[in-house]
C-alpha cells in the first residue's frame, strides 16, 4: 500500500484535498506518533508512491487515514470534525498497541502482511512488546476447598514461622 492509496479516502472523508507533500509529512508525524507510544521503529515514508512493506495494509490504513483526515480538518478549522478523526486515530492506536504482542509473533519473514518484523520493535528500555502465555499461571491450589484460605504470602509467612517455632498442631483457617 501507499500513500496514495490512503489519501484517496482521507479526501473523500473530509471532503477536501491534501497536497501529496503535505501527506508525506502528516504520515510521517503519524508514524512518528506510532513510534513514540508503541516503543517501534518503524521507517518514515520517503514519496507519495513509495510501497510501504513495513506493516500490513489494514494497520497502515486503519492508523494513517483517520490522521491524516485530522490534519486537514484542523487546517481547515473544523474542530469537532478533525477532533472526531483524533479520536479515532486514538481508538486504532490503542488496538493496534493491544495487537501488537500478536503482530509480532504472527509475522513470516518477507510477507508483510502477516504481521510486524520483530526488528520493528525497541526492546530496550522500559519499551517493547513481548508476548507471555499466562495459561498456567493461575493458581488455584492456595485457597482450598471453600476459596476462603487467604491470600498466599499470608500462608507462606505463617509456614515459614511455624517451621521456625517447630509448631506442629496448628490450623491456617
Amino acid at each position: 500500500m501507499n500513500l496514495s492509496e490512503i489519501l484517496v479516502n482521507s479526501n473523500f472523508s473530509t471532503d477536501e484535498t491534501i497536497t501529496n507533500e503535505l501527506s508525506v509529512n502528516t504520515a510521517n508525524k503519524a508514524l512518528s506518533l506510532i513510534n513514540t507510544e508503541c516503543s517501534t521503529s518503524f521507517p518514515k515514508f520517503e514519496t507519495f508512491t513509495e510501497t510501504y512493506n513495513y506493516m500490513p495494509r489494514n494497520w497502515l490504513f486503519t492508523l494513517l487515514s483517520p490522521y491524516i483526515s485530522y490534519t486537514v480538518k484542523m487546517n481547515d478549522t473544523s474542530l469537532s470534525e478533525a477532533d472526531r478523526y483524533l479520536e479515532e486515530f486514538y481508538r486504532a492506536l490503542n488496538n493496534f498497541k493491544d495487537k501488537l504482542g500478536t503482530l509480532v509473533a504472527s509475522y513470516v519473514e518477507g510477507d508483510p502482511e502477516s504481521g510486524i518484523n520483530p526488528d520493528y520493535i525497541d526492546t530496550e528500555g522500559f519499551g517493547g512488546v513481548y508476548e507471555i502465555d499466562t495459561s498456567n499461571a493461575i493458581n488455584v491450589g492456595w485457597f482450598g476447598d471453600n476459596s476462603n484460605g487467604g491470600s498466599w504470602w499470608f500462608k507462606w509467612v505463617y509456614i515459614k514461622n511455624l517451621e521456625e517455632t517447630q509448631k506442629t498442631n496448628c490450623s491456617f483457617y
